[in-house]
């Protein structure tokens, strides 16, 4: 007691400690925890008279989370300051839990130092408290454990959107924000250390303002703030470049944005390797015109999939060439039998009616997507009979 008789040598006895109002539920707690007092309305609310409250230990009327709170509220745990007001759970008639919020008065009572607990009923409101907290906790574990990577950016300062489209872009980047509700998964997508917690990191460190990054915001705009896969470029923990694709929804209240959050995939691989492809891509055309005969490949439903530069140079201008070279083809696909491979003469007919013979080498390959495609050579004739060599190499490179 030597304690308690310090911490509150300033406590006088109250006569009033009992009273209190119809509708409340109070009761007084000794320093050994156990109930020196309780009124009718908690008697009640326990199944029980208030003669029987009386002796009973806190862990026979209060969860056991609220017993050990008012023991440490008894000893003066709270670092020093014991607050006004605290939730309390009870333990009423027939095991239901009920919740309260109880304020605390410490007084003088059977010369004893002592707590009175005065409770409010927390009723409609606290089960509407209770199902939220519920349902806080199921989000949160649907987030925290989802394989899909989520995350969330607070505004510290929110963003005002009213403003013209390239101020609220800078707003987005330059004013503070802190991640919320990034899960694990959205970690691992960026190779942080198991030590790190993601919802601790700079913002600007692995979200960076960029060119990229601003026509992601753009996207997000134009979207009126709810968009699907857009393409944000981010910041693995090492440094490298992450490709994200992200779905992104927003809080808006009175003009501000509050809040930004929404789900993201992982399409760096696929980024590289198109990247890879487009490369090879380029690199194979600049083969292809590269070659001095006119080269022109079809697909077998008559879709014109590339030509040589040389093929434009010589035929571009030339209507009905292509349809030509498509009859051609029909031609040398018989119905059965073996195809008629190799060269042969082709005749053309220019817009102006005028007839001219040109040379024509075929053949089928197999093109992309489980098509046929046709490659054509085709050289004009110097002369009757004779094909024309081979296309001057003067022709400039690409």
């Amino acid at each position: 007691m030597d304690g308690a008789d310090l911490v509150f040598r300033h406590v006088r006895s109250d006569p009033d400690a009992m009273d209190a109002s119809d509708d409340l539920m109070v009761d007084i707690i000794g320093i050994d925890g156990r109930v020196l007092w309780a009124n009718a309305e908690e008697a009640d609310c326990l199944g029980m008279s208030p003669d029987m409250v009386v002796g009973l230990p806190v862990d026979s009327l209060y969860a056991p989370a609220s017993a050990d709170l008012i023991r440490d509220l008894l000893h003066v745990r709270q670092n020093g300051r014991v607050p006004q007001t605290v939730e309390l759970e009870l333990i009423g008639r027939g095991g239901r839990a009920i919740s309260t919020l109880a304020r605390l008065r410490y007084l003088a009572f059977e010369d004893q130092i002592a707590l009175r607990l005065t409770k409010m009923d927390y009723g409609a409101v606290g089960m509407h408290h209770a199902e939220l907290a519920a349902d806080e906790r199921l989000l949160r574990n649907i987030v925290s454990d989802a394989t899909e990577a989520h995350w969330g950016i607070v505004f510290i300062e929110p963003v005002d959107v009213t403003q013209p489209r390239e101020e609220v872009i800078r707003q987005v980047f330059e004013n503070q924000s802190v991640w919320q509700m990034c899960n694990r998964a959205m970690a691992a997508l960026y190779d942080l250390p198991d030590e790190i917690d993601f919802n601790t990191q700079s913002v600007r460190l692995y979200w960076p303002r960029s060119e990229a990054n601003e026509r992601f915001v753009g996207q997000i705009i134009d979207s009126n703030y709810a968009i699907d896969s857009a393409l944000s470029i981010d910041h693995r923990h090492d440094g490298t470049p992450l490709y994200l694709r992200n779905d992104v929804r927003a809080e808006i209240s009175d003009g501000f944005l509050l809040r930004l959050w929404g789900n993201c995939r992982d399409i760096t691989e696929q980024t590289e390797a198109a990247s890879s492809s487009a490369d090879r891509v380029e690199s194979m055309q600049r083969v292809f015109d590269a070659i001095p005969d006119p080269v022109v490949v079809m697909a077998r439903s008559g879709r014109l999939v590339c030509r040589n530069r040389a093929f434009a140079d010589e035929f571009g201008g030339r209507d009905g060439l292509e349809a030509a070279l498509r009859r051609h083809v029909a031609q040398c696909v018989p119905q059965q039998g073996p195809a008629r491979k190799g060269w042969r003469a082709v005749e053309l007919t220019a817009g102006d009616g005028a007839r001219s013979l040109v040379d024509v080498h075929w053949r089928e390959v197999d093109g992309a997507a489980n098509e046929t495609w046709d490659v054509l050579v085709v050289r004009r004739r110097a002369a009757p009979g004779r094909p024309r060599p081979f296309a001057s190499a003067r022709r400039p490179a690409p």
